[in-house]
């Protein structure tokens, strides 16, 4: 029993990789159970008998996809920023860790933004990627008092569609991130930190 149990998880493991590596290289609604049985070395009802429907599939790969975006959380944020003292040094840290992002999971986000309005388990994954980002640009930019404008314009230029474009053009990594740090500093430069308030005099 302990060695059909052990063989039915390997199975199951290897569906989970097929499927995983299918959708990041087809879509995931362009992925059929025939596909993911061929990559997994099983039949077709072999997938079945351990996944009924996309609904089971699709959180049994949410853990290497968790695993490979590798989203900060937390306090990994705030210390993400440690050591950058200088405006233009925690931008350009803010950069670099949504572009590390993005570079590690590119296939599973361009999934997750065109194929969540077909397949709702998709929206989770979404609002989570846009806190982090959210989050992220929030700890940036925490020593300067943005307004919503200077806001949502360095946030625009975050986006996953940004980094898309810059990846189509001949532009190494280290130009991509110069320019999008410039850009965010270019839409925040009137910020300025908030005014130290100076506590009311004594009455003697």
């Amino acid at each position: 029993m302990v060695k059909r149990g052990a063989a039915l998880e390997q199975t199951r493991a290897r569906i989970v990789a097929a499927t995983v590596q299918a959708h990041r290289d087809l879509g995931i609604q362009a992925t059929s159970w025939d596909e993911i049985a061929r990559r997994a070395g099983v039949g077709v009802g072999t997938v079945y008998r351990h996944f009924r429907s996309l609904e089971e599939l699709l959180p049994a790969c949410g853990q290497i996809v968790q695993q490979t975006m590798a989203l900060p959380t937390g306090e990994e944020i705030a210390q993400a920023f440690d050591g950058a003292r200088s405006q233009r040094a925690r931008i350009n840290r803010l950069v670099q860790l949504v572009f590390d992002v993005y570079e590690r999971a590119a296939p599973f986000i361009h999934n997750i933004e065109h194929e969540r309005e077909n397949l709702p388990q998709l929206e989770p994954w979404h609002e989570m990627i846009e806190r982090t980002l959210d989050a992220l640009l929030a700890e940036a930019l925490h020593p300067l008092s943005p307004d919503r404008r200077q806001t949502e314009a360095a946030r625009a230029l975050l986006d996953f569609s940004t980094w898309q474009a810059l990846q189509r053009r001949d532009l190494t990594r280290e130009e991509s991130v110069d320019t999008v740090a410039t850009l965010i500093r270019t839409s925040v430069r009137s910020a300025k930190p908030p005014a130290r308030q100076t506590p009311p005099a004594r009455g003697r």
